[in-house]
């Protein structure tokens, strides 16, 4: 068993230390405490990632669908209606 403190723990799940330690209780991230410090075990850590893995979407599911397109900037949609504007 392998036991972890803060800041390998969180180089171990890519996370910044004062984000691991502002979030683990929140994310369910197994811990115990030892002298009065937040401790992990590399195993638990490696079982908690793999359930908790999402698995990324496909590219054609990533694609815009008929009528949604966008101007550039993000979830803005562009209007079907002719402008006004001369």
């Amino acid at each position: 068993m392998v036991i972890l403190n803060i800041q390998q723990a969180a180089k171990f799940l890519g996370k910044t230390p004062a984000a691991l330690r502002n979030g683990y209780k929140r994310w369910g991230v197994p811990h115990f405490r030892l002298g009065g410090q937040i401790k992990f075990t590399q195993e638990a850590l490696q079982e908690w990632v793999e359930k908790n893995m999402v698995v990324a979407e496909s590219e054609e599911e990533t694609k815009p669908k008929a009528g949604t397109a966008t101007d550039g900037r993000r979830g803005k949609r562009l209007s079907a209606k002719p402008s006004s504007r001369p």
